[in-house]
């Protein structure tokens, strides 16, 4: 007798079920009784890119039992479980193979599932959710909201809401709360009958992400029967960039654009419709609705007015007036969009503007356009050329060095640059394999420091003795440096170049101080000017690990600023204490005083602190911490800092979460505004090192010198 194979199909969910035969033949099929995969089911993942296929273990099942996993013949993986999450093209159909192995060795004994393709009415799920996009509450949420799914063989029921590719939620909404956390979500419409579509576009909800503008001056323009041009101004994204805009009408977006302008068409003749502007940033952050615009086909936009003028002209702004141009019958005027270089930067209600935050000396051509109560614009007007006004040059006397890899040191500068009156930003390093100089020029902070009259010496930095020995040393490697610096000092237009040498040994103090007069003359022929930073000492030897390279009467002769950095007596790896001890600094003040072309010299201050961990010393090096990090540190751990009258410092001791103990010392603005008062009275000149999260209030301090 021939037993013919048992088919069972079932459609569930959209997904046809195959359970295939045993093998023919008694024997085969008593063998694939205790092996033969059961009951095997397909659930469609949310995402709709992938299918989980499950199946029932045999309860006599044999050691060593395992399942092979096959789409389309091809395999996708073995589990001894009992269940396998397989990839699918949605829509596209597939066979899925369930074999049992026992043993490594795969047998006859199998069933297999078919994924349904999207041919016949039965299995076409709703179409993937479009413009899914977040906006911000009030707390800790936000609101995620998309459009409407256009459904497939059945109505959407609902909506399951992903997280990070989990479901979460489900709604019958089109929007949905959520708290704000590091998450991705997506939104998958789902039918009557479960049937999940694709999941939509991802967006990125992240705490304290801020969404973009919202789009300026919307406008219709070049109306005919049925279409129109639809126009507005860029939004700017806070954090990241746009990724484009969406029009919006009755609650749906019928365009999405990359663009600030779409041509729309289909439009019904001589009927209303009204459109709004959404901008949507990279993470799918949505901004707030522009204001609307009502387009009517057939139309008549107003006239162009006439071309603004500059009443007022300053370095970051311009006020500017222009003539209205001609309504038509019917019309009335909303306002103006101002354009700059083309470009909407606002709209305004009366023919008159102010425009700000502009870049000192920069050119724009400026027009304007009429635009009526239906939101149609006009033709622009003529553009008129306006140039910014160079920026309030610079009153300040101090000598202040810059980090140009550090972006608060740059801020710093821009902030208070009207206290400065020559800036060292560090550029360059000295190179310690070839000894050469390595680094760039940086023209943003030179003709930021230019157009304010605050004079540009970019800082060269060699901090090795040995490298600095070849460089005296080297003829060519000495001429690389000398011809170097002065040809960029012209090459870039700087004021000169500040040489910090301060690792030079000290028997190299006759080598450094030809290297510097060798320099001077090489600069000062070319008009430009040179300052040294130099090592602080109380009185002169030649021996001095630290100060004795450096020739304080003889570098004068040179030199036009001889920068003494009157800090460290503490220092990284000294045992803790006041680095710019203040007993010690009055004695470099008096010293350097006494010295010849006392006019070159500035008497430089620190404006950070040093943290030691366990007592300092080499092993247990101090790191430097500036304002904002002092205050974070003594507000965290709520301790009281202890001034030391003498040093004029203060000190802050404290255990850390390790049980080690720290010192920190730091002088505030105060203290800062004492050394800045000692050196102006010992007819000295001021400096900082360095420009970038020190204590702000010194800058407000009177003792801060004037212009030079």
């Amino acid at each position: 007798m021939i037993r013919r194979p048992l088919n069972f199909a079932a459609l569930v969910g959209g997904t046809l079920l195959l359970a295939a035969a045993a093998p023919a033949g008694a024997q085969a099929a008593a063998a694939c009784a205790s092996t033969r995969p059961a009951a095997v089911k397909l659930k469609p993942d949310p995402a709709g890119a992938t299918v989980t296929v499950s199946w029932r273990i045999p309860r006599a099942a044999p050691p060593k039992l395992a399942y092979r996993v096959a789409r389309d013949g091809a395999v996708v993986g073995q589990t001894s479980g009992r269940r396998m999450r397989v990839r699918v093209t949605p829509g596209r159909a597939a066979k899925i193979t369930v074999t049992a192995v026992v043993a490594g060795v795969e047998t006859r004994c199998r069933a297999a599932v078919r994924v349904a393709g999207s041919n016949g009415p039965a299995a076409r799920a709703p179409r993937a959710v479009r413009d899914l996009s977040v906006r911000p509450r009030h707390g800790r949420s936000v609101r995620l909201s998309w459009g409407a799914a256009e459904r497939g063989a059945r109505r959407v029921a609902g909506y399951r809401i992903l997280r990070n590719g989990r479901p979460v939620d489900r709604t019958r909404k089109r929007s949905l709360v959520v708290r704000t956390s590091s998450a991705r979500y997506q939104v998958a419409a789902l039918d009557t009958a479960g049937r999940a579509a694709p999941a939509s576009n991802a967006v990125r909800v992240k705490a304290g992400h801020t969404p973009p503008t919202s789009p300026a001056g919307p406008a219709a323009s070049d109306p005919d029967e049925s279409s129109a041009t639809l126009s507005w101004g860029a939004a700017r994204a806070i954090a990241g960039r746009i990724a484009g805009y969406r029009v919006v009408s009755k609650g749906r977006t019928v365009r999405a654009v990359k663009g600030t302008s779409v041509r729309l068409t289909g439009l019904r003749d001589a009927t209303a419709q009204t459109f709004r502007i959404v901008a949507v940033d990279r993470l799918g952050w949505a901004s707030r609705r522009s204001p609307k615009v009502v387009v009517t086909t057939g139309h008549r936009a107003p006239g162009a007015p006439g071309p603004p003028s500059a009443v007022a002209v300053t370095d970051t702004a311009v006020s500017l007036a222009w003539s209205p141009g001609a309504l038509p019958t019917g019309s009335q005027l909303r306002g103006y969009r101002l354009m700059r270089d083309g470009s909407v930067v606002a709209q305004v209600p009366a023919a008159q503007a102010n425009a700000g935050n502009l870049a000192p000396k920069a050119a724009h051509d400026w027009s304007v356009a009429a635009v009526d109560t239906r939101g149609y614009a006009s033709a622009p007007s003529p553009a008129t050329r306006v140039v910014q006004a160079d920026p309030p040059p610079t009153t300040g006397g101090v000598h202040a060095f810059l980090l140009a890899s550090t972006d608060s040191s740059f801020a710093a500068f821009r902030k208070h640059y009207d206290r400065i009156s020559v800036v060292y930003p560090t550029f360059f390093d000295c190179n310690l394999s070839t000894g050469q100089i390595e680094g760039a020029n940086n023209d943003q902070i030179v003709s930021f420091a230019r157009d304010r009259k605050v004079r540009v010496l970019p800082r060269y930095n060699c901090q090795d003795g040995a490298t600095l020995h070849r460089i005296f040393t080297d003829p060519a490697l000495r001429a690389q440096w000398l011809d170097g610096m002065t040809e960029q000092a012209v090459q870039n237009g700087w004021d000169g170049v500040n040489v910090d040498f301060e690792a030079a040994f000290a028997e190299d103090r006759d080598l450094m101080t030809a290297f510097i007069a060798d320099l001077a003359d090489r600069l000062h022929a070319r008009g430009k000017l040179l300052s040294q930073a130099v090592s602080a000492k109380v009185r002169d030897s030649r021996t001095h690990p630290r100060s004795g390279a450096f020739d304080y009467p003889e570098l004068a002769k040179y030199a036009d600023w001889l920068f003494v950095m009157a800090w460290g007596v503490h220092w990284s790896t000294s045992a803790p204490g006041a680095q710019d001890d203040f007993p010690w600094v009055r004695q470099v003040g008096d010293y350097v005083a006494t010295m010849p072309f006392r006019e070159k010299f500035v008497m430089g201050t620190m404006l950070y602190g040093m943290d030691w961990p366990a007592g300092g010393g080499p092993a247990n090096a101090g790191t430097a911490l500036h304002w904002p990090e002092i205050e974070g540190l003594i507000a965290k751990r709520a301790i009281a800092p202890v001034y030391d009258a003498e040093k004029n410092s203060y000190h802050v001791a404290y255990t850390d979460e390790a049980g080690v103990g720290h010192d920190l010392w730091y002088s505030d603005a105060n203290a800062i505004g004492d050394r800045v008062g000692l050196a102006r009275e010992r007819g000295l000149k001021v400096g900082f090192w360095r420009l970038g999260q020190e204590d702000e209030r010194i800058w407000s301090d009177p003792r801060i010198p004037a212009g030079e």
